[in-house]
């Protein structure tokens, strides 16, 4: 019986994962990962995916498929018009949660080169698309839809003279949140759960910051029983 092209497939996902990760989408060849991957095919890349973009495609698309699903479960629960702390929780604890496993840091990792290089909308282009009306169509037919109702939400909490300040925050946040966590994972890649745990807690105070509004962030920057300094 001829043998399953699954274990080459999933081989060469793996490998091919790790090395862009480490080294760099652009750096690495469809050759390098055939020869880490161990396959004696020097067409097996082009066979399994088409070419190295199709490869890249299968490697982001199941990590971000879980993403959006989980971002999805996360505001059903938060019912009608959640808070802006709850809505960050959505936003980055799903992501943050990839820390945990080597394939989700090699993911953030990715991720953050393909953004940084302008090769993938970053999250806050995607809800400055959401907040300017493009692409507003039903969610089921949206891509990221999760990263979607996220936005929708925050329009929610903001009148209309806020709204390019919210577009402001929201880049500052896309920038904290992902190069945030694609640094911890190649700082930390042994990482305990506890680590992790605390640096995301961090990062999502840090998040909430930015997008209070001027007068919350006041209250927040100052310690219980604190007073204004006089003016």
């Amino acid at each position: 019986m001829p043998r399953s092209p699954e274990p080459a497939r999933e081989a060469l996902i793996a490998v091919a994962e790790r090395l862009f990760a480490e080294r760099g989408v652009d750096a690495v060849t469809v050759r390098d990962v055939v020869k880490a991957a161990g396959q004696r095919n020097s067409s097996a890349v082009q066979y399994h995916f088409g070419n190295k973009a199709g490869l890249l495609q299968a490697i982001l698309e199941p990590h971000q498929t879980r993403l959006d699903a989980r971002r999805a479960e996360m505001l059903d629960e938060l019912g009608e018009r959640p808070g802006l702390e709850a809505l960050v929780e959505a936003l980055i604890r799903p992501l943050a949660s990839l820390l945990e496993d080597e394939s989700g840091r090699h993911y953030i990792r990715i991720r953050a080169q393909l953004v940084g290089a302008a090769k993938l909308p970053s999250d806050s282009d995607l809800i400055r698309d959401t907040l300017t009306g493009a692409g507003d169509g039903g969610a089921s037919a949206e891509p990221r839809p999760g990263i979607r109702r996220v936005a929708r939400a925050l329009v929610e909490l903001v009148d209309d003279t806020q709204i390019a300040d919210l577009g402001h925050r929201l880049t500052l946040t896309a920038v904290l949140l992902l190069h945030g966590l694609a640094d911890f994972a190649r700082r930390h890649p042994d990482a305990t759960p506890a680590e992790c745990k605390d640096f995301t807690d961090i990062l999502t105070r840090s998040v909430i910051a930015i997008n209070l509004p001027d007068n919350r962030t006041q209250d927040v920057a100052l310690a219980p029983n604190s007073t204004p300094a006089p003016s």
